[in-house]
């Protein structure tokens, strides 16, 4: 295909702003992508976009999901659309495997000022890659500059990046960290309250329960408090860690090559020693705690359960404990916040319910896939396609959903409702429910296009055996790895109205008030 404007008429639009760049914002995204959807309209294009707030210096394509997804789909355009190449990737290996995608699929990129047809011109080829090289360059340089600038900012005592702290403000003119006396007061309550041995738990509900509220007018949660409590900051020192990414054991992980102290950098506003005696002691309860939770595994044996319950109310993993006294397993009321504020109010129970509910709720699963492997048998393939078209249904669905709220988010972005952090979260969080959803919709497709009527059953057959192992083995560690290869999460709810939570413990209606469970299979 040339690459004349003629024989292009459906475009990606791929839109990329860098988080390292403080001065690029959703307002820079927002402007990019008016000027690319003013140039499709203008040349007659229809258009898809892909849409991320990412380092251009990712090193894997894996960190670049909407990148990726178009490249997946780039058959179904004629061209690529940015605003400039180093919109792509700063990455040379990126970069490289966007190109070789471009040449095998004949596709080309297009930017407001060129058109560069990959696929047939050897001199678009050469230009592409020497702006792919300067881009790469730049982006390292850019990453020396601003690290030799946080070093120097360090050494300074000047507060470096990332967020202001709870309970300062920083200079315009120093560029250092000042006390907000509002904010302070509050920070000073933590530590008061972890003086006198209250936990992070405790301390949170305390909060909330008197109407603090953190930096983002919210009510305080359990990661705040340990930040504000471990943090140097508020015994006046900064603290920067020179890092250096390294690959190890197949991962990248970033070692600490340096790390530099600056001691009264600015007003503190708690005493070194409230704060020294603060971390020793949350480090000797952070040491016990690893014993305790160390336990169940070492010293008591691994439950049939163990790793698997969800809380349905909040979706937190719920704790398994073991009472010596009376010899057995129980589960943990849920004491996480949910988005309200409130703390989760799912009550606990003895293990033991439960675990006969889960084995209740593997014979009806093990009675349904014998009923839909005889159906397998007298119906060929039919019920088969029927059930992977529903789920294929079901799963498109999803996507589109997810897909929606992240459109959603990004207008959001520009209503200045949520912080870039906030937005980051929620971001991140939906980006991941999406690459999930969107593996399992590529698995779905793969096994309605290759998995025959006689694999599934094979696959079937293998589950019902997998139960049949449960139902005769009483090891509990045999019975809990066999589990989590059939099931992902077994979501648990016990809610007890108000009106009996005030009668006594020992009420047969209360201690008898019944839980649900609903199992998420693989």
């Amino acid at each position: 295909m040339s690459a004349s404007s003629k024989d292009i008429r459906h475009v990606a639009m791929y839109l990329r702003i860098s988080q390292e760049k403080k001065s690029e914002n959703f307002e820079t995204l927002a402007n990019h992508r008016n000027l690319l959807k003013e140039f499709a309209t203008n040349n007659g294009y229809t258009f898809e976009t892909f849409e991320e707030v990412l380092s251009g210096g990712a090193s894997e394509l894996g960190q670049r999901p909407q990148l990726q997804k178009l490249l997946n789909e780039v058959e179904k355009f004629d061209a690529i659309l940015v605003v400039e190449l180093s919109r792509l990737s700063r990455n040379g290996l990126i970069s490289e495997t966007v190109l070789q995608y471009c040449k095998d699929y004949d596709k080309p990129i297009i930017t407001p000022d060129k058109v560069y047809d990959l696929a047939n011109s050897d001199n678009d080829v050469l230009t592409f890659r020497f702006g792919s090289l300067i881009a790469s360059q730049e982006h390292a340089l850019i990453g020396k500059r601003s690290k030799y600038n946080k070093i120097q900012m360090a050494r300074a005592g000047l507060h470096i990046s990332g967020s202001i702290p709870f309970g300062y403000v920083r200079s315009s003119t120093t560029k250092k960290l000042e006390i907000n006396e509002e904010e302070a007061k509050t920070v000073r309550y933590i530590y008061s309250l972890h003086t006198q041995g209250l936990g992070s738990f405790r301390i949170r509900d305390i909060l909330n329960m008197e109407g603090y509220k953190s930096a983002t007018g919210k009510h305080f949660n359990l990661p705040s408090i340990k930040r504000i409590l471990r943090n140097p900051v508020y015994k006046g020192w900064t603290v920067f860690n020179d890092r250096k990414k390294v690959k190890k054991n197949g991962k990248f992980v970033h070692e600490i090559m340096e790390t530099i102290i600056c001691k009264d950098a600015h007003p503190a506003i708690v005493s070194e020693r409230v704060w020294d005696v603060a971390n020793k002691d949350r480090e000797e309860r952070a040491e016990k705690s690893v014993i305790s939770r160390e336990k169940p595994a070492v010293k008591t044996g691994v439950t049939m359960l163990k790793d698997l319950i969800y809380c349905s109310e909040c979706g937190k993993k719920m704790t398994i404990r073991k009472d010596n006294k009376l010899k057995m397993h129980t589960i943990k009321k849920c004491e996480y916040l949910k988005e309200s504020g409130e703390k989760c109010i799912n009550a606990g129970i003895k293990l033991e319910h439960v675990e006969r509910n889960v084995m209740l709720h593997l014979r009806q699963y093990k009675v349904e896939l014998k009923q839909f492997l005889e159906t397998l048998d007298d119906g060929a393939g039919s019920m088969l396609e029927a059930d992977q078209k529903q789920r294929l249904i079901r799963l498109e669905n999803e996507i589109k959903q997810v897909e929606e709220q992240n459109k959603n988010l990004i207008e959001l972005a520009l209503t200045g409702i949520f912080t870039h952090d906030e937005l980051k979260e929620k971001k991140q969080g939906l980006t991941q429910k999406l690459v999930y959803l969107e593996k399992q919709h590529e698995n779905l497709l793969y096994d309605m296009n290759n998995m025959s009527v006689e694999d599934k059953q094979i696959q079937i057959e293998g589950t019902l055996s997998k139960i049949e192992t449960i139902e005769i083995k009483n090891n509990p560690e045999i019975l809990n790895h066999t589990l989590k290869t059939m099931i992902k999460k077994i979501y648990y709810s016990r809610v007890i109205p108000k009106e009996l939570l005030v009668r006594s413990t020992r009420c047969e209606e209360r201690k008898n008030y019944p839980f649900e469970l609903m199992i998420e299979y693989f």
